[in-house]
């Protein structure tokens, strides 16, 4: 958390390399850093792998939600841990010809989605307050309920209405909706499927902010504590570790979250 403020970064691994194919291993992984207003799943006291997946939904949305235009992104240390290339990937809109420095463009501009295994793209079309997401959900188990989530400034605001059909061995709905806005703010699509044996995968598109004027994006109060808490442990943690030069990142990070308690 002291990184993205003080290091203009650009990107935030939504398909972390501890979201794995095979048994999942992190329940411990600082399971303390769950802030209780996430409300992510548990299980005594440990990670449940979709905690872990929310965990990291919850962090990244409380950092857009301070203004940072991350694109998410995908790796899987693949080599270090035991987790094949392409099991958590980003997909990337390219017009015309591909080449790298399109798709690098495309990227930066959040024509992209992430995923571990389903397939999401969707289109966003503004008219005044209003914006029209629609797009295609596709996915390899039987639908059951409604698995398209619009997010709108970190909170799911709508399941989307969906119509589906069956092929052989991909399920498919498509989706179309208005959504009115508020106030500023940047939507997403996430959507969640699950193997045959329960375990969670997901695909989740970039953010798109809208901007309405007099009306700024503004974290949520739980979410500024949160992120004051973090930096400070890690200060308290370094302290007499690192040089005073690498103390001083993490105390200009703290000043920039303490900023919004104004």
């Amino acid at each position: 958390m002291m990184l993205v403020p003080v290091m203009n970064v650009g990107l935030y691994e939504l398909t972390n390399n501890h979201i794995w194919r095979t048994q999942f291993q992190f329940k411990t992984w600082y399971s303390e850093y769950a802030g209780e207003y996430m409300e992510v799943e548990m299980e005594n006291g440990e990670f449940a792998e979709r905690g872990w997946i929310d965990f990291g939904f919850k962090n990244y949305y409380a950092l857009l939600n301070c203004g940072f235009d991350l694109k998410p992104t995908a790796g899987t240390a693949s080599g270090v841990h035991p987790v094949p290339l392409g099991f958590g990937r980003v997909y990337v809109k390219v017009d015309g010809d591909f080449s790298y420095e399109k798709w690098l463009e495309g990227l930066v501009a959040g024509r992209s989605f992430v995923t571990t295994g389903p397939m999401l793209q969707v289109e966003y079309k503004r008219n005044g307050d209003t914006v029209n997401i629609s797009g295609t959900f596709d996915f390899s188990t039987d639908y059951e309920g409604l698995p398209v989530e619009l997010i709108v400034n970190g909170k799911i605001r709508s399941f989307l209405k969906v119509r589906g059909h069956a092929m052989d061995t991909l399920r498919s709905v498509s989706f179309d909706f208005d959504f009115e806005l508020e106030g500023t703010s940047w939507i997403a699509v996430r959507a969640i499927d699950n193997t045959d044996e329960g375990r969670p995968r997901f695909a989740h598109t970039a953010p798109v902010f809208f901007d309405v004027p007099g009306t700024p994006l503004k974290p949520r109060q739980e979410e500024v504590a949160y992120l004051i808490k973090r930096v400070e442990d890690e200060i308290l943690r370094h302290q007499g570790v690192l040089e005073e030069s690498a103390i001083s990142e993490y105390h200009q990070a703290l000043n920039f979250y303490r900023g919004f308690l104004d």
